[in-house]
């Protein structure tokens, strides 16, 4: 595999004061990659219909002095946290999730990152998630940080990465990008797998096993550990983030071409969802003559 460029990053905002973290993830990863920064903020039209046509609706949104004022409340709202760092501003109307879709193709992303709200129950259910529409219809990886991320990392934010794998193409291809970015931030990596219940014919994983599946070349790019654990996969990844103090979770999810979106599994949506620290997806492509599985295709089982 060729090694990682992170030339372009997207970074869609809502100027929340709980999404500034984002901000600073994108500095962190655009000094690391020498990558330019590109801050998106998608302003939705909100006029009553009842009161106004639909023409007028677009028509207000999209006049030139709103825009303008749109860059400038971006700008206000950026330079705290980037402090000096490059970047351009994009601003559109419409609805958040297709519009960062949009972007991400035109500016050629190689990495989005957001905040992601971690909604749950029946307020999800009713608003949806922006973060894993993009994951789902986006073509690149999506670093999510959850709005409630108390730890403020500026200076050094990853230290220790960790990579749930379940010997899938799916798992090999997020272990390399985790690997890849290991030895790009020189931090430590975790490679854990978890044996469900039910899965009598993996109980015999070792470290062993798992040494013998990882690329050669991974295994000379950077220091890394195997961890096997038992349990439902989605809680003892969260509780294995939490107990060795992981700053970040790479995971992939399989891109079908067929339906032009990757699927995520179970265990990597509610890693987004739940995580407390920021989750990287990384989508892989079907090969064109790949069989299509509808199994759950994640990063672990």
């Amino acid at each position: 595999m060729r090694p990682l460029e992170i030339k372009r990053i997207l970074v869609p905002t809502d100027l929340s004061p709980q999404a500034i973290v984002s901000l600073q993830y994108a500095r962190s990863f655009a000094e690391r990659f020498s990558s330019t920064l590109t801050l998106l903020n998608v302003d939705p039209i909100t006029f009553p219909l009842a009161e106004a046509g639909t023409d007028i609706q677009i028509y207000v949104a999209t006049r030139p002095d709103h825009l303008a004022a749109l860059q400038e409340e971006v700008r206000a709202y950026a330079d705290c946290a980037l402090q000096g760092f490059p970047y351009a501003i994009a601003t559109v109307i419409g609805d958040p999730a297709p519009a960062i879709i949009r972007e991400e193709e035109e500016v050629a992303a190689d990495l989005v990152i957001m905040a992601t709200h971690g909604l749950r129950g029946w307020r999800r259910l009713i608003l949806g998630s922006v973060t894993e529409s993009v994951i789902r219809r986006g073509n690149c990886p999506v670093l999510s940080v959850n709005r409630n991320e108390s730890r403020l990392r500026t200076s050094d934010p990853i230290r220790r990465i960790l990579c749930p794998i379940n010997f899938s193409d799916v798992a090999r291809a997020s272990l390399e990008y985790a690997s890849q970015l290991a030895a790009a931030f020189d931090c430590e990596l975790d490679i854990i797998h978890v044996v469900e219940e039910g899965a009598s014919a993996l109980l015999t994983t070792t470290n062993e096993n798992i040494r013998s599946w990882i690329d050669p070349a991974i295994q000379n790019r950077c220091t890394f550990r195997q961890i096997v654990l038992r349990g439902g996969a989605a809680e003892r990844v969260l509780d294995c983030a939490e107990d060795l103090g992981a700053d970040l979770i790479v995971i992939g999810a399989q891109h079908k071409r067929f339906r032009d979106e990757t699927i995520i599994g179970t265990t990597t949506e509610r890693l987004v969802r739940f995580a407390r620290v920021p989750v990287l997806t990384v989508p892989r492509r079907a090969a064109a003559d790949a069989p299509h599985k509808d199994a759950v295709l994640a990063g672990v089982a």
